[in-house]
């Protein structure tokens, strides 16, 4: 099976999303998207002619990493200390791959602090279930 494509057609258009979109896919605000521009954070955004800002794929999977970093307690200072190094190209590499490793060891420390809290609370929750069935008089459904 073949496809002609006439010589009026024009070229794919590469995807594009509004700042609305963004809200949307990324959950971030426009306050926040703006804030990661003033933070020098995220940068080349188009815009429309009208002044419009115009979100790229590469800017979404960017704000997704950057979103993914503010989540699990990245300092806004080493956010900005890891866009300067890609920025300056790739002989950065070990310096950003070392200031994420030292970043994953914090979250998998905070991870193993939330866990020991969840076994806490699964053991606190555990004692009120006995207490309340002892209360009841007998049987755990009849609280």
């Amino acid at each position: 099976m073949s496809a002609s494509v006439s010589a009026s057609a024009s070229p794919p258009r590469a995807e594009t999303f509004s700042v609305t979109e963004v809200e949307r896919i990324s959950g971030l605000s426009t306050d926040d998207l703006l804030w990661y521009e003033e933070l020098g954070l995220i940068d080349s955004v188009s815009r429309e002619p009208g002044g419009q800002r115009i979100y790229s794929a590469s800017n979404l999977r960017w704000l997704e990493f950057l979103n993914r970093l503010r989540s699990t307690g990245m300092p806004v200072e080493e956010m900005g200390r890891y866009v300067e190094l890609a920025q300056e190209g790739e002989h950065t590499v070990a310096e950003r791959r070392d200031l994420l490793a030292v970043h994953r060891r914090r979250v998998a420390a905070h991870v193993e602090e939330l866990t020991a809290t969840v076994h806490y609370l699964d053991w606190q929750i555990d004692f009120y279930d006995k207490k309340r069935t002892a209360l009841s008089g007998g049987s755990p459904g009849s609280a």
